[in-house]
């Protein structure tokens, strides 16, 4: 009995052992722009640290298949499994690194507060913290990264998801860039 039970916990640590080395070594190419703990390290680049699993899965596999648009070319093997994609998002998810704080324009974020409460309460509550309607957390988010994803989505380079496109109509890119702004002045994490 004590043997069987301490092969239970061997073979149970062992599999922790493994999943643990699976996760680093599939985050460490992810973590030359993402950072360890999914703190963004380059510019335009997204924090991963504290995202929602379901949306980093959602994403990473439209990477990993090419139908999720990005800059960086072959950014997502696509060889990886479901498994894996669920591994590094449930590790990044439970990241409790802190985002920086950002340089943002004031009178922007004045103006973006105003336009959040018209466009993108409703999905983003809490000033983007919480989440409704599946979308992603968006306080402390890397404010050039922001512009830049509004600016594909307008452009049709990103599709847009449900609710977004009545968001987004009729807005101007100076709307937009204040929304960014707002979103990047907020401190990560419930209030």
């Amino acid at each position: 009995m004590i043997f069987r039970t301490s092969a239970i916990v061997l073979a149970a640590w062992c599999s922790i052992a493994v999943y643990a080395q699976t996760v680093e070594d599939l985050t460490k190419p992810c973590a030359q722009c993402h950072g360890e703990s999914g703190v963004s390290v380059t510019p335009k680049t997204p924090h991963l640290n504290g995202q929602l699993s379901f949306y980093l899965q959602q994403e990473i596999a439209g990477l990993a298949q090419k139908s999720r648009v990005t800059s960086i070319a072959d950014h997502v093997p696509a060889a990886w499994t479901g498994k894996q994609i669920t591994a590094v998002s449930n590790f990044y998810s439970a990241s409790k690194a802190p985002r920086p704080l950002q340089s943002t324009d004031a009178q922007l974020v004045t103006l973006g507060e105003t336009n959040y409460q018209k466009r993108c309460a409703d999905c983003h509550p809490n000033n983007g913290r919480d989440s409704d309607h599946d979308a992603p957390l968006m306080a402390g988010q890397e404010v050039n990264y922001l512009i830049e994803q509004t600016r594909a989505f307008v452009s049709g380079k990103r599709k847009f998801v449900f609710m977004m496109d009545d968001a987004f109509r009729g807005a101007s890119p100076a709307e937009l860039d204040s929304v960014a702004h707002f979103f990047a002045s907020q401190a990560q994490g419930k209030k």
